[in-house]
């Protein structure tokens, strides 16, 4: 066999092999999607169907369970952020929800104001959500009962949670980071 011969053989072989692994590569991306917060808050927010807004929302909310912040990052989306996007901006109490869900899992303290604005919601889910998150966050807990059905309570209910959150900013401010684990999912 030619020098030529054996060249053409080699890279035709390096070619069809490029080729597999090129085939597998896109197969193996067709069956695991890696999901962008960005993109699935976008979703939650404008899908066609609640359903598909509340499953967008849903699969966001499970990116936030990760353990460690880096992996929270993914693409060109900031898990947080695109669940505070989704916090404010969704359209049905069930996205709203789960938005409130995943911040909780965080366990990231920048975002109890947002949480404790939402105890306000008029939606009963949506309300009591931000309670059970205010209280994981802030290691207290609140009596609440009906009070979620009226919007008095509700107010003063999030005055006793913010009023909670600012003296997190005093002294048990050192006693609160001795006592979480940080990243840790609720």
């Amino acid at each position: 066999m030619s020098t030529f011969g054996s060249t053409r053989f080699l890279l035709g072989g390096i070619a069809a092999t490029a080729l597999v692994v090129l085939g597998i590569s896109a197969a193996l991306r067709s069956r695991v999607s890696i999901e962008i917060p960005a993109d699935l808050a976008r979703q939650a927010i404008t899908a066609a169907s609640p359903k598909a807004q509340s499953q967008a929302a849903t699969r966001l909310a499970a990116l936030a369970a990760q353990p460690r912040p880096q992996a929270r990052q993914r693409g060109s989306g900031d898990v947080i952020s695109s669940l505070q996007d989704t916090l404010v901006n969704g359209r049905t109490a069930e996205v709203r929800a789960a938005a409130i869900v995943g911040l909780a899992r965080t366990a990231d303290r920048s975002v109890l104001p947002l949480l404790v604005e939402a105890i306000e919601d008029d939606d009963p889910l949506v309300s009591g959500r931000a309670v059970a998150a205010v209280q994981h966050l802030l290691g207290v807990r609140y009596e609440v009962a009906e009070q979620l059905l009226d919007r008095e309570d509700r107010r003063r209910l999030a005055g006793m949670a913010r009023t909670d959150m600012a003296a997190l900013d005093g002294p048990g401010r050192v006693w609160w980071e001795a006592h979480t684990v940080p990243g840790g999912t609720w």
